[in-house]
């Protein structure tokens, strides 16, 4: 190693800093998003909407592929209708227009509204990583439960009961 200069040392050591510097901040946790996303969906008839406070909301992200959501989505509309005080929200995960609207069409949802979020932004703000990903707000937006994969419909029931 005498044989290197030490400009080059310099720089190698500064590599080896620099890259576990970038691997401490990877792998550091980020902080915990407590409030509604901020993000501009599409409703199905195309109109641009941005999730607000106000009444309780459940929001799911999901995928029209997942055998998850093609269960879990049905139960959460019929439980929507028998509680009407919370919104429902499915946040689609970045798909087509028209995969989305097919299978809205096929489950004849008229309780959860269905969105559209072809950049992402809820499921990156979010930090979701699999289907279905279910999130509980009170009626100020801050978040208050969230549970990641299917959930029954006993489940969901259990968790409305904590929105109050």
């Amino acid at each position: 190693m005498s044989r290197i200069p030490s400009a080059v040392k310099m720089g190698l050591v500064g590599l080896v800093v620099a890259g576990l510097v970038g691997l401490a901040l990877w792998a550091a946790p980020s902080p915990r998003r407590t409030d509604l996303p901020q993000a501009t969906l599409v409703r199905l008839d195309g109109a641009p909407v941005q999730l607000q406070p106000g009444r309780p909301l459940v929001l799911t992200v999901w995928a029209t592929w997942c055998s998850y959501c093609q269960r879990q989505l049905p139960e959460f509309e019929a439980v929507a209708r028998a509680h009407p005080r919370v919104q429902f929200a499915f946040v689609n995960d970045g798909e087509p227009a028209s995969l989305v609207r097919q299978f809205h069409d096929a489950q004849g949802f008229t309780h959860a509204v269905v969105y559209q979020d072809a950049l992402r932004v809820v499921a990156r703000a979010l930090r979701v990583n699999g289907y279905p990903a279910n999130f509980f707000y009170d009626a100020r937006g801050r978040l208050v439960g969230e549970v990641r994969g299917y959930m029954s419909p006993e489940q969901l029931l259990a968790a409305l009961a904590q929105l109050d």
